[in-house]
């Protein structure tokens, strides 16, 4: 009988002391749940600009400014200069772009797993309390800096697509004029990631 109440007392106090972690850690699971939502919200917004479409805008951007490049001698009006500068200041960024964006998808895709299998182990109090909280810290770190790595990089592509769309038929005509009224066929360059200081 004692030894009955003994493992009564037990299993009681490890379930007293289970629930005691869950409940204190119910405002962490809220705030990873919370970050989970923001990270996927990012991923939607930034998965709402069309690759495909961004990849043929460069292959135009990269084909006609080669071809100006090579075959403008004369000097042109300032509207039009204008129009080239901006057209070619935007082919670095599209090509960044094109190539890191697989990798941002992927770092987002493993942050909402382990946001979501911190959630986890939290809520069933199967971690303990010096853990929790280091895991805790470094994911809200790790996925907040690829909240704003989406976001700020979402804002980037739009914007250059925005001055390639608003550059695209002045240098279309250039091109045009300097080739017999025809538009070469389009160079799909490869797409490489140059390192830089970011």
């Amino acid at each position: 009988m004692r030894l009955l109440f003994c493992l009564i007392s037990v299993v009681f106090g490890v379930g007293l002391s289970s629930c005691r972690n869950t409940h204190a850690y119910e405002k962490y699971t809220k705030e990873l749940d919370s970050l989970k939502v923001v990270l996927q919200q990012s991923v939607s917004h930034f998965k709402a600009v069309d690759s495909s479409a961004c990849m043929k805008a460069y292959s135009k951007q990269y084909t006609y400014s080669l071809f100006i490049n090579s075959h403008l001698k004369d000097t042109v009006t300032k509207t039009v200069a204008e129009n080239l500068q901006a057209f070619q200041s935007v082919g670095k960024g599209m090509n960044e772009y094109l190539a890191l964006r697989s990798g941002w998808l992927n770092e987002a895709d493993l942050s909402v797993e382990q946001l979501q299998t911190l959630s986890h182990d939290l809520k069933t109090g199967s971690i303990d309390e010096e853990e929790a909280i280091e895991f805790i810290n470094e994911e809200k770190k790790e996925s907040e800096k690829i909240i704003e790595e989406l976001n700020v990089n979402t804002e980037i592509i739009r914007k250059h697509l925005e001055v390639f769309n608003q550059a695209l038929p002045v240098c279309e005509d250039l091109v045009k004029k300097l080739n017999s009224g025809v538009l070469p066929e389009l160079i799909y360059p490869e797409i490489t990631h140059q390192n830089s200081t970011n």
